[in-house]
């Protein structure tokens, strides 16, 4: 639903957006539900669904920074602290070991703060009445904690190719 629900706030149809955005959100949760409830959980799954959110939240920050709500500066640091994490899960599963997504707890919340702000957004340009000073209050928020959640990610995954690199160059493969 990320190109449809850009394409209504572009189109000034916030309405709509923000309905099927919850939509997305609910199914997304329903399905984890689901995988975990009935332990449908797959490697790829793990893979994609943490993707999917990210195409979502971003799509609808890129729309939404179109529609002059969303300061660039904020969507620019989103688009570096994504690029950083999928650049940095795909470099140290090619380089050092196959990497199983795993979010981190701030990494979650840095989501749930992306989603929250998304959301006052979409109801912003449906309702008149929303405070600015919720929305300056959730921008910062958010910037506070994308900044500290790619900082931990890069700690993480810097740390485990620490780590592995110095296991392999103490044990080295014996040549013949």
């Amino acid at each position: 639903m990320a190109a449809p629900i850009a394409l209504l706030v572009v189109a000034d149809e916030s309405r709509w957006a923000l309905a099927l955005f919850i939509a997305a959100g609910a199914t997304d949760g329903l399905d984890g539900w689901l995988a975990k409830r009935f332990h449908w959980q797959s490697q790829l799954g793990g893979w994609l669904d943490p993707l999917a959110d990210k195409a979502l939240v971003l799509a609808a920050c890129i729309a939404l920074a179109l529609h002059g709500d969303l300061p660039y500066w904020l969507l620019a640091l989103i688009i570096v602290r994504d690029a950083l994490i999928v650049g940095g899960a795909v470099a140290f599963h090619f380089n050092f070991a196959p990497l199983h997504a795993a979010p981190t707890l701030i990494g979650k919340l840095t989501t749930a703060t992306l989603l929250l702000l998304v959301v006052t957004l979409l109801w912003r340009n449906v309702a008149a009445g929303v405070p600015a000073g919720l929305v300056h209050g959730l921008v910062y928020l958010s910037t506070a904690m994308l900044i500290a959640s790619g900082a931990d990610y890069v700690r993480r995954w810097s740390d485990k190719a620490r780590r592995l690199y110095q296991q392999k160059s103490s044990h080295p493969e014996k040549r013949p």
